[in-house]
């Protein structure tokens, strides 16, 4: 059935290789970790992206052209000279768009289903994390703790592995040879969590972001059903899990039945802490929320490889380097210190901005760019609460403009309008350019740090970096 340009019709079956695939969208970090693997399982692969010439996504175009990926500008010519058998689509490509309307008779796949099915395809235990915050980090952390115990790990994630970073490879993907467990990251935020089927199931947390609680929580209770070997979850979200497999359970605190932090410690290169049960954790990572992502891949872990010590758990986990834009550290030149982090929901920005305070001490300077309008609305009075508990005196938080990546949107609330409404609840908002951010920092002399946080746009890494190095050059 042809595609109308009112409606997309979206197939169900991802063809075997070695058919002929095009990503629309393939500088996203979900279709771009998807690229990599359906090339690494044999299939030609294709793709396009309206971003292909910004300055800020060269360096991730350069390493999928060397892995022998084609790309192409987002304007119809891609599908005419790559003769794809299939379009691949994420949420974000919508119906009008030019490259569709090239082949319109073509079938259209949905990312998560391609990614869904290429997994079930390998035949390997299949071990999923999902929540609305720290899912990419602790989905690298995990293959991270798996190799480092000596199991071959295939990951697909939706962030740069700092681990897994190379001259051809971003780090959003990686696989062993003969890999035999499976690791991804599962997003809710168009509710494609469901075409997975886990063997072992992760719930970190469920925020307020895409949809309300109850929503999320529904859709999380499903993800968790949906478990073939094993589930996990945080204490205080123990009515989600299923009874028809084996299950455990995480906490910040001392909770029956659930593994929980201790001793905590933050030091100059990263985070101890005691975990009753398993034993000391030395780490890399940044704040309390590590210590709690921790606690739950350990969970997961005893449930995977019952066999091995807690200590031996405890142990894996301090191998593993961290994510690109996850809290990465960059030093200036003056002795202080720039920050840029993913946070872009009210739960991430709270743990973002304890980690910095714990770290730098205060005061702190803070630039949040929302990404979309959507979200930014829906947020809103979260994020109020946040700020209201998190800013401590001499704190700036600055918000820039929303940021948009195509599509529908109402273009409101704008960040303008959001920062008056924040001042008049006595909050010290600024509605910024990000000339204004860096002037702030340059004569904050008294502020250790500078905090960017956002999404989606990985021009704000290269933001954070020229602020660091006064010659411009990502270090």
């Amino acid at each position: 059935m042809p595609n109308s340009s009112d409606s997309l019709v979206f197939s169900e079956t991802l063809p075997p290789p070695p058919a002929r695939l095009f990503l629309v969208g393939i500088g996203g970090i979900g279709m771009s970790g998807l690229a990599q693997f359906l090339l690494q399982r044999g299939y030609a692969v294709g793709g396009s992206d309206r971003g292909l010439a910004e300055p800020a996504r060269q360096e991730l175009f350069a390493k999928l052209k060397a892995q022998g990926i084609q790309l192409f500008p987002q304007d119809g010519s891609g599908p005419r000279a790559f003769a794809p058998d299939a379009f691949i689509v994420s949420a974000a490509i919508e119906p009008g768009n030019l490259d569709l309307e090239a082949l319109p008779d073509l079938p259209i796949i949905h990312r998560a289903t391609a990614l869904s099915q290429a997994l079930a395809a390998m035949r390997c235990p299949l071990l999923t994390v999902a929540g609305s915050c720290g899912k990419t980090s602790v989905t690298g952390w995990l293959a991270s703790a798996l190799r480092a115990l000596g199991h071959r790990v295939l990951m697909v994630n939706g962030g740069y592995c700092l681990d897994c970073e190379t001259e051809m490879f971003p780090g959003n993907f990686f696989t062993d040879d003969n890999p035999v467990f499976l690791v991804a990251e599962v997003d809710e935020s168009d509710k494609s969590i469901r075409e997975f089927q886990p063997d072992y199931a992760l719930l970190l947390n469920v925020g307020h972001d895409h949809y309300d609680n109850a929503e999320l929580q529904r859709v999380f209770a499903a993800y968790l059903g949906r478990a073939r070997c094993a589930a996990v979850a945080p204490a205080d979200l123990s009515s989600l899990l299923p009874t028809t497999v084996p299950t455990a359970c995480f906490s910040q605190t001392e909770a029956p039945g659930s593994a929980y932090p201790t001793d905590y410690q933050a030091r100059p290169s990263g985070i101890s802490f005691q975990v009753p049960g398993f034993g000391t954790v030395n780490c890399r990572q940044t704040g309390k929320h590590s210590a709690w992502n921790a606690v739950a891949i350990l969970q997961l872990l005893r449930l995977v490889l019952p066999d091995v010590s807690g200590e031996a758990l405890c142990q894996s986990l301090s191998y593993f380097d961290g994510i690109r834009q996850r809290f990465e550290v960059f030093p200036a030149q003056d002795g202080r210190y720039l920050v840029n982090d993913y946070a872009h929901n009210p739960e991430k920005i709270a743990a973002a901005i304890s980690a910095a305070r714990e770290r730098f001490g205060s005061p702190l300077l803070l630039a949040f760019q929302p990404h979309g309008f959507r979200p930014f609305g829906f947020m809103r009075e979260e994020l109020r609460a946040v700020l209201k508990d998190s800013l401590q005196p001499g704190d700036r938080f600055f918000l820039l403009p929303v940021f948009y990546a195509g599509g529908s949107a109402s273009f409101s609330p704008t960040s303008a309008e959001v920062a008056q409404d924040f001042v008049a609840s006595g909050l010290p908002v600024t509605a910024a350019e990000r000339d204004d951010v860096a002037q702030a920092f340059q004569e904050a002399s008294d502020c250790r740090c500078l905090l960017v946080m956002g999404a989606r746009d990985a021009s704000l890494r290269t933001f954070t970096a020229q602020l660091a190095n006064s010659k411009g050059l990502l270090p």
